[in-house]
């Protein structure tokens, strides 16, 4: 299964869950998305979509790539209070898809934050450098698939946040295409209402926090499993599995009784 198939899935069991815990959603406070290595690099802000794409082309026999399109995306998380034991997924709806590549994924990294959308080229090339050089290099943190044509993109960023979180109080992305051919894609801005979230929760628990009471049958010593009983410092306390020794040798006297 694809990775980001995995992380769908979880954020389905996580919402089915959600009623255990309180979700936060947190819309992103600026996107951008930028032409890079394109000869003509510019800054794109307050448009309805955040344009992603790559162009392959080949010069002298060289395949060389440029980026009309990357999307840059920023959370204001001076708000929340994120725990290990929290999950916190960063959710995106494309708009359209045209890739043409079974295997062209989405790479996900985190960058600087001292940006706005009003930043020019190169306070943004500041922030994006360092994510650039380590996509280059293939080291890549986060990746998604989008060949089952699902529109809906979700990346883990629990400990991005932790991190970003214990620096300051902004945490931003960088989305970028990755193919082998040309290929595009859009994902709605913050402009639109469908734009960018991140969903914080805690993870949720399958254990009732509700002590078992024992049955009649157990009162009487007759168990069959474990009773989720717990004591005051809150550690499950297992019961005797099985019939007391008493009740078999009760059984047995009655069984031959009975034969008789």
């Amino acid at each position: 299964m694809h990775r980001r198939g995995i992380i769908l899935l979880l954020l389905v069991l996580i919402l089915a869950g959600s009623a255990q815990g309180t979700v936060t959603n947190i819309p992103a406070s600026q996107d951008v998305y930028i032409s890079m290595g394109t000869g003509n690099e510019q800054v794109y802000n307050q448009t309805d979509t955040l344009f992603g794409g790559i162009n392959e082309a080949e010069v002298n026999n060289t395949s060389v790539s440029s980026y009309p399109g990357v999307p840059v995306i920023q959370f204001d998380i001076s708000g929340i209070n994120i725990t290990e034991d929290d999950v916190a997924i960063l959710v995106l709806k494309a708009a359209s898809i045209r890739m043409p590549d079974n295997s062209s994924l989405v790479a996900l990294l985190t960058i600087g934050s001292d940006w706005n959308e009003e930043s020019d080229l190169t306070t943004f090339l500041v922030n994006i450098l360092p994510a650039w050089n380590i996509i280059k290099k293939n080291d890549l943190t986060q990746l998604s698939s989008n060949t089952d044509g699902d529109k809906i993109f979700a990346f883990d960023v629990s400990k991005k946040l932790m991190d970003a979180k214990a620096k300051g109080d902004k945490i931003s992305f960088l989305l970028e295409v990755i193919s082998n051919s040309s290929s595009e894609i859009d994902f709605f801005s913050r402009e639109t209402g469908q734009g960018p979230y991140l969903m914080i929760m805690p993870y949720p628990t399958t254990l009732s926090d509700q002590t078992v009471q024992p049955s009649s049958a157990s009162q009487s010593g007759q168990t069959f499993g474990l009773a989720a009983n717990a004591n005051q410092t809150g550690e499950m306390v297992p019961v005797e599995v099985g019939l007391q020794s008493s009740q078999l040798s009760d059984a047995k006297i009655d069984q031959k009784q009975a034969l008789a």
